[in-house]
């Protein structure tokens, strides 16, 4: 017997969800279905308990060949591939590049192992955003930086010794203001004026560090008139570009969420003569039920809003990555059913191991050939029916990227001519970087 499970995927580039630059809601409510079919679970794989035990407790080391010349890039894998690789990087290719167009990589201090993979892999890229900074409202035309306790000034150092001509650019997000913090903002030029004084004078203190900002602005100011916050973001960027006595100009990226209502076309093209780049976020695709993170032809859907000439290379256009998955867990006793059937958790690589130590080696991964992305499954076989078949249900349902989910996204954002930008480093595996 097969059976089929299905994913109901809905597919709605305008529906509305909190969009954030890491991982944020899911909610959707359009109904245009994609189905992707799990194959009916196989046999275990039998091993011997001493070669398992070694298998979850000892990793490859690095080795002197990437994953590609390992032949690691397939659709067919298994948690075993996984957990022997995952650390096994090429430390003796570390520096040399697989991709060429643009990389921005991101790094947060609560998944801090990302601090010492780019100091390992800095060659790879160009900007390093460490997630660090909140701009907050503090009174009549007062502003405040948060955050500069987490700056690491050995650390950045570390990085320019390395690579002289990397970007330091620490994200700076707008979250969490009150509505008559926004009111006065959006209400007085002069309030504007003060924001971008309060950037530029960061930059200025810390000119040999950082080399720009990356900002985080348009979902929180969601609802905010177009022409106010492309109003803000030019006057943020000029002084930004004033700043003097640097060697090379200082850069403002935004952060843009993947739906017209956030940023659409004309956003692009009124706000790229002003701006030096923008990361779109083309991941957590919309979906009520289990689903993929970012599947491939979605983000193409995205991407195509965004046509960049190969002679243009003034302003730079990043396709989102994510290093970070979702885990859907079946509710027992199930819901009504016009509920949700699953719960849904963020899932980063390390929980991802301890997830297929747990599991090993019953967990399954199939490989979504629409959507491009593997999916890990536990099945649990429920009662017989009427006919005596057994039937075979998903338990938990993973979404977590692969090498080869990564490497296809790499390869369609050479095929739009754009650089890619990693949500975040320090939440993905170690063999990973092989591909950048």
């Amino acid at each position: 017997m097969k059976y089929h499970f299905f994913f109901i995927i809905n597919i709605c580039i305008l529906c509305p969800i909190q969009s954030t630059i890491g991982p944020g809601s899911r909610k959707s409510s359009l109904n245009t279905p994609i189905m992707t079919d799990l194959p009916e679970p196989s046999s275990s794989e039998s091993k011997p308990a001493s070669q398992l035990r070694s298998i979850l407790e000892n990793p490859l080391p690095p080795t002197d060949t990437n994953v590609l010349q390992r032949d690691l890039l397939q659709e067919d894998i298994s948690p075993r591939t996984i957990l022997e690789n995952h650390e096994s990087y090429c430390h003796s290719c570390a520096d040399i590049r697989q991709f060429s167009n643009p990389t921005l990589i991101y790094i947060t201090p609560w998944n801090n192992h990302g601090y010492d993979l780019v100091k390992i892999f800095t060659q790879k890229f160009d900007y390093i955003s460490p997630v660090w900074f909140r701009i907050k409202r503090k009174g009549f035309q007062n502003y405040l930086i948060e955050g500069l306790h987490d700056i690491d000034v050995s650390w950045i150092e570390a990085l320019k010794t390395k690579r002289s001509d990397v970007r330091i650019v620490p994200r700076v997000s707008f979250e969490r203001w009150s509505a008559d913090d926004l009111h006065a903002l959006f209400q007085s030029e002069d309030e504007k004026q003060e924001v971008s004084l309060t950037l530029k004078n960061l930059l200025t203190e810390y000119t040999h560090l950082f080399d720009g900002f990356v900002l985080e602005i348009l979902s929180q100011f969601h609802g905010a008139s177009k022409v106010t916050i492309h109003h803000l973001l030019t006057d943020i960027a000029q002084h930004i570009h004033d700043i003097e006595n640097t060697t090379r100009r200082k850069e403002i990226i935004l952060a843009v969420p993947p739906l017209e209502e956030y940023f659409d076309r004309n956003d692009f093209n009124l706000l790229s003569e002003h701006l030096d780049g923008f990361h779109v976020m083309t991941y957590d695709f919309p979906t009520k039920e289990p689903g993929p993170v970012s599947p491939i032809e979605w983000i193409k859907e995205v991407m195509r809003k965004f046509p960049i000439s190969k002679r243009d290379a003034s302003v730079k256009l990043f396709l989102g990555i994510n290093f970070y998955g979702y885990r859907y867990d079946h509710i027992m006793p199930p819901p009504p059913k016009d509920k949700s059937q699953y719960h849904m958790q963020h899932i980063v690589g390390r929980s991802y191991l301890d997830f297929l130590k747990q599991y090993y080696p019953t967990a399954k991964i199939h490989f979504d050939t629409r959507a491009h992305e593997h999916v890990t499954v536990v099945y649990t076989r429920s009662e017989a029916n009427v006919n005596r078949q057994a039937h075979y249900m998903p338990q938990i349902i993973i979404f977590y990227p692969s090498l080869k989910s990564i490497y296809d996204r790499l390869q369609l954002a050479i095929k739009f001519n754009v650089g890619v930008a990693i949500w975040d480093g320090g939440q993905g595996f170690d063999y990973f970087f092989d591909l950048f």
